[in-house]
């Protein structure tokens, strides 16, 4: 654990390789490990854990339940990544991370489809409400910029490129070198970590 919170190499390959090769016991030990860590206030622990719910889609099963457009389904996936950054310093380890994750997962669907039904059409723009949000802020607001500078450079120039220079994903994949789904996952990932350095994000 006090590797983990000073952000040791060495410990994030090896929670990575004991959650990738282990049992399901051992993935929820990693997970509930990485997300006490990160209630804690470990940036580390956070980011680890972060990619680790994205890489394996981990709030999917929750979403499906409730959600079945493909799009929207999506667009509440990135939601539960802010909503995990923003809520992980409650995590107390009283049931496993993927109990809580699916909790919120859940409360986050609802609330989507909540606000769907109440809206008079939903924006088909390349970008889902979610980025509109976000991106908005990034372009207009100082303190949202200093934040995206305080971003680890891996999901920083992500971020950037997509929400400041407003580069299509392909163009991104082939700047950074990097394929499309590679590209998704560090932005996804790289909003979740500013939204958890903001205020609340304002609707639109």
């Amino acid at each position: 654990m006090a590797q983990l919170a000073k952000g040791s190499p060495k410990a994030e390959a090896r929670l990575i390789a004991l959650y990738a090769n282990g049992d399901d016991a051992e993935a929820d030990r990693v997970l509930n490990l990485l997300a006490l860590s990160a209630a804690e206030g470990s940036p580390y622990a956070l980011e680890l854990l972060l990619g680790l719910v994205t890489d394996y889609r981990l709030a999917t099963p929750a979403i499906a339940r409730h959600v079945r457009d493909a799009v929207l389904a999506e667009e509440v996936e990135q939601e539960v990544l802010i909503a995990v950054a923003r809520s992980i310093h409650r995590y107390r380890g009283d049931s496993k991370f993927t109990t809580w994750l699916w909790s919120l997962a859940r409360n986050t669907a609802v609330s989507e489809l909540r606000r769907q039904r109440s809206s008079t059409e939903l924006d088909d723009e390349a970008g889902d409400w979610t980025q509109r949000r976000v991106s908005s802020l990034v372009a207009e607001r100082n303190l949202v910029r200093e934040a995206v500078y305080s971003l680890p450079p891996v999901f920083r120039e992500t971020v950037l490129l997509r929400d400041v220079e407003r580069l299509s994903y392909s163009e991104i994949a082939e700047r950074q070198g990097l394929a499309i789904n590679t590209v998704r996952s560090r932005l996804s990932r790289g909003r979740a970590l500013l939204a958890a350095r903001l205020p609340e994000l304002p609707s639109t």
